[in-house]
């Protein structure tokens, strides 16, 4: 399998995107599924890459912290050979489809290759997931718990318009009788933490109409 022009946009792209967001980056070697995988992998807040056997240029121009290989065929070893070369110290994980599992043994690699800290970084506005501790701008933002899942799940989908149904899904669980003005409610508890409490230099979270929500950085000035 090729690259398509496609891919080598999305390893470009990305990998801005995690060196603005301090996301752990992962290349998906999929051999014609992956889907599943990949969005298990990228709720975790990481920036996710996918490829077919042709796997090594995307990963000299994307410089990936794990690569993972889905239901490749064996042949691909003199490809691994040649990443090992490009890339010695990148650890090479093989899955067979299950996200949850998967999810759990990139994390375990991760940390044990000496990852990063598990920070989420967006603008000025910087979450400490261990620490559960939240600053913007270099000042502490206290929040509640429920504030502080809200808050991790936009900071985890950056620049993504999240719907209300998808947030209540998330953050209160599947099944729940919540209401989407719940949300309004917690996401008007966010903005008057994060952009009224004397930290912020701007709005971070914006209304889509008819659409959802979204979290970017502050506007520069």
């Amino acid at each position: 399998m090729s690259l398509t022009m496609g891919v080598e946009r999305s390893a470009a792209a990305l990998r801005e995107a995690a060196s603005s967001v301090e996301a752990v980056r992962v290349l998906l070697v999929a051999g014609g599924g992956g889907a599943a995988l990949g969005a298990a992998l990228r709720a975790e807040g990481w920036c996710v890459v996918r490829a077919g056997s042709e796997f090594v240029p995307v990963a000299r121009e994307f410089r990936p912290d794990v690569v993972v290989l889905d239901g490749v065929p064996a042949d691909v070893r003199e490809r691994l050979a040649r990443l090992a070369e490009v890339l010695p110290e990148v650890p090479v994980l093989f899955v067979s489809g299950d996200g949850a599992r998967a999810v759990a043994r990139v994390r375990a690699l991760v940390e044990a290759a000496g990852g990063r800290t598990p920070r989420l970084v967006v603008g000025d506005l910087v979450m400490d997931e261990d620490a559960r501790e939240v600053t913007r701008a270099g000042v502490a933002v206290r929040l509640t718990t429920t504030e502080f899942e809200l808050l991790r799940y936009f900071m985890r989908n950056p620049r993504r318009v999240l719907s209300k149904a998808q947030i209540l899904e998330r953050v209160w669980g599947a099944g729940t009788e919540a209401r989407g003005n719940l949300v309004e409610l917690y996401v008007s508890y966010l903005r008057r933490k994060l952009d009224v409490g004397g930290a912020g230099a701007g709005p971070v979270i914006h209304t889509r109409r008819g659409a959802g929500y979204v979290l970017r950085a502050a506007d520069a000035g």
